[in-house]
């Protein structure tokens, strides 16, 4: 996909959803830019990774915006990655979105609804 410049992962840990609060902004779900030559996949797993500090698996697209890729999947174990202080300030888990978000909330509800639809789940009231 060359017009894919972008992914980021919603992961869950039983019904939570991690988030992490950006450095400049607010909450946000992991991701970034990918780099030259690399995947939508593995650069999902690597943002996540550097972000969070915790690996992900059983990856699926669950939405595809005009640059992007929203995966979803499970949280893994903790790694021996700790995240850029000047970038993440920290992370949560969340059954239902925080109030300060780094972007409209419309985006976040529709894929948690998303994300929770393709677990078989209802989402919470957010």
């Amino acid at each position: 996909m060359s017009d894919v410049r972008y992914t980021y992962v919603i992961a869950f840990r039983d019904d939570s959803f991690l988030m992490v609060r950006h450095a400049r902004r607010a909450w946000e779900m992991p991701g970034g830019k990918m780099e030259p030559g690399e995947d939508p996949e593995s650069a999902a797993i690597r943002e996540f990774r550097e972000e969070t500090g915790y690996d992900v698996s059983s990856l699926q697209v669950i939405e595809k915006e005009e640059g992007g890729l929203v995966y979803m999947g499970e949280l893994g174990k903790k790694l021996e990655i700790t995240p850029n202080k000047n970038e993440i300030l920290g992370i949560g888990f969340f059954e239902k979105l925080p109030d300060e978000l780094s972007f409209p909330l419309v985006e976040y509800r529709r894929m948690i609804d998303a994300a929770y639809n393709a677990r078989g789940k209802r989402a919470r009231s957010s």
